[in-house]
């Protein structure tokens, strides 16, 4: 059985191949905006940490230290922009691949508890472990499930029957 002929299962059917294709740009879209999201408010919260005087080990910015990443100083604006967008794309990943993905909800606890162990062991405060360490732990999170429920999918569909090819085939 071919790989490539499998469908995706949908609620009310089978999904046509174009929106597959569709859903897949659009969790690439979604990851890579909550990657950059989650770059600037590590990067506000962090700047804002030292201001504040807080003492402990502390990392500037995820693409390097003291300045050298990519977003120096972000403004406020940009702040509260980045919150909302990164909110609604992972609210929007998370509500649309819930019933794709049974183990998605595992993914994330995992990830996000790694998270806060990594902050507290690296004595973080809690500001940049909630908008430092946790939005960075979720764009993983998020990729680890898209890429683990599409090794999943291959996996099952290289597993199949050669019986259950005939079910598989889309109505026309």
């Amino acid at each position: 059985m071919n790989c490539r002929t499998c469908p995706l299962r949908h609620r009310a059917g089978k999904v046509p191949e174009q929106a597959s294709a569709w859903s897949w740009r659009s969790d690439i879209v979604e990851i890579f905006l909550t990657t950059l999201c989650s770059a600037v408010i590590w990067r506000y919260t962090s700047h804002n940490d030292h201001e504040s005087g807080h003492k402990g080990n502390r990392i500037d910015s995820p693409g390097g230290r003291n300045g050298q990443g990519v977003i120096v100083s972000p403004s406020d604006g940009l702040m509260l922009w980045s919150c909302l967008v990164y909110g609604c794309c992972v609210s929007s990943f998370i509500h649309r691949r819930q019933e794709q993905d049974p183990f998605q909800l595992f993914v994330y606890l995992i990830f996000v508890t790694g998270a806060g162990v990594i902050g507290y062991a690296a004595r973080a405060s809690a500001n940049l472990m909630l908008l430092g360490y946790l939005p960075q732990s979720m764009c993983i999170a998020m990729a680890v499930s898209l890429l683990g429920h599409g090794l999943y999918r291959r996996w099952k569909c290289v597993a199949s029957s050669p019986g259950d090819e005939e079910k598989l085939q889309p109505i026309r």
